[in-house]
């Protein structure tokens, strides 16, 4: 195991910071299973309380609790940008942050205005403290050098987490005090959604991607040319789409849309290919999972494609579990997987003690179990957003999926604190 001599080891944080992140958010996707175990009718729309809390426990308690433990790691090794007490900072932070997320989803759930309120204001006092410190330590970086569109692409995707943090208090304010708007409230909930999903989300993902990818997955780089224009095309089409659609604009908010989903469409697709020439000679079970991830988001499209399109009544659920569990979902998992034992290793080795192979921390065989069962669940998960009466059985497999993510997680930190003695 060698070190990438373009990145910042030594601005490393310590291991705990980024650690407390990565092993909170699998249970959140336990809990997740558990509403879709008792809730009844949780599949039938988009719209039911038991679905918005889903969504939200998935969202900002899976997704939100490891892409912020991937930033403070990737801020000061790839960007430079070293946080100010980064122990803290995630401390604070992701207490606030877990206990706001449970308090939404309990508030959406079971339509409490207070737990509502109560939650949005928790998950945006977290996401100030976490933002607070992310922003001085970009301010304070160093001109980066080199080809890297990583650092440029973290900056685009915090402007996107505190657009849609923004638009998340708001809605909370219409759900718990009536808060009237020029807007209406599904409207409000789109670009919400919007937002989270490319604004944040896959500006993140396109970002991390742009190295982990290459680094992890033994791939050739991504092309220049998607590297530099990809990201600041997004956000540009992202601001047309909210411009156009605040103003009751049709056309150009369906003509930026589908923009929108080819953009997402080509990060996929260039990552697809970009695997096909990997130099692995045998893909391993993280491999199989990113590329899973990249064609379920593809579906996923497709099935928005078709929600601009058509009036089919399952569609936008299908398009949800496609896009949230199969792509986010896979693709977040699969990562977990090489960072947190690669993270183990640097950890020890920078500790001058001598660190297993990663292989030994974490060996393939229980991480591809767990990846079978992700596949398994995203498969029930699908039948079940068209016969919602599977959901209770997807609900189960959801449970077994992130607990024994989970585990795994927990195997490679145990055996790094095993060689340490």
């Amino acid at each position: 195991m060698s070190a990438n001599p373009g990145l910042a080891y030594q601005y490393t944080p310590p291991f705990s910071a980024p650690l407390r992140f990565f092993l909170t958010a699998p249970l959140f996707g336990v809990v997740a299973g558990l509403v879709l175990l008792f809730a009844p009718g949780v599949l039938e729309s988009r719209w039911t309380p038991p679905a918005l809390a889903l969504v939200h426990l998935f969202a900002a308690g899976f997704m939100l609790q490891v892409m912020l433990g991937a930033l403070l790691q990737v801020l000061p090794v790839v960007a430079g940008a070293a946080m100010p007490a980064p122990a803290r900072v995630a401390g604070a932070s992701h207490l606030v942050l877990a206990g706001g997320t449970l308090a939404l989803a309990w508030g959406l759930g079971r339509i409490a205005p207070e737990a509502i309120l109560a939650g949005a204001g928790l998950l945006a006092a977290g996401l100030l403290i976490f933002l607070a410190a992310a922003v001085r330590a970009l301010l304070d970086a160093p001109a980066t050098a080199g080809a890297s569109r990583t650092p440029r692409d973290l900056r685009y995707a915090l402007a996107g987490l505190a657009v849609t943090a923004a638009l998340g208090v708001l809605l909370a304010l219409v759900l718990s005090r009536g808060l009237a708007l020029p807007v209406p409230l599904p409207m409000l909930v789109d670009l919400h959604a919007g937002w989270g999903w490319l604004g944040w989300g896959g500006l993140l993902l396109a970002a991390t991607s742009w190295v982990v990818v290459p680094m992890f997955q033994i791939t050739p780089a991504y092309p220049e040319r998607l590297t530099r224009h990809w990201a600041p095309t997004v956000l540009v089409a992202l601001l047309a789409w909210s411009a156009a659609t605040l103003g009751g604009h049709a056309l150009p908010a369906t003509a930026t849309g589908l923009a929108l989903l080819a953009l997402a469409a080509l990060f996929a697709i260039a990552t697809v290919r970009l695997q096909s020439r990997s130099r692995r000679s045998t893909p391993d079970a993280s491999f199989r999972a990113f590329r899973l991830a990249m064609f379920a988001a593809l579906g996923g499209l497709v099935a928005l494609l078709g929600t601009m399109l058509t009036d089919i009544e399952r569609l936008p659920v299908v398009a949800g579990v496609l896009v949230m569990h199969g792509a986010f979902g896979g693709a977040i998992s699969a990562m977990l997987y090489k960072i947190v034992p690669f993270l183990t290793w640097l950890h020890l080795t920078q500790a001058g003690i001598k660190a297993p192979n990663m292989k030994k921390l974490l060996p393939d065989a229980p991480m591809r179990r767990q990846l079978q069962a992700h596949a398994a669940t995203l498969a029930v998960l699908l039948a079940a957003a068209v016969l919602p009466v599977l959901a209770p059985l997807a609900g189960l497999l959801l449970m077994v999926e992130f607990g024994w993510l989970f585990g795994n997680l927990l195997r490679a930190v145990r055996a790094g604190r095993r060689a340490r003695g």
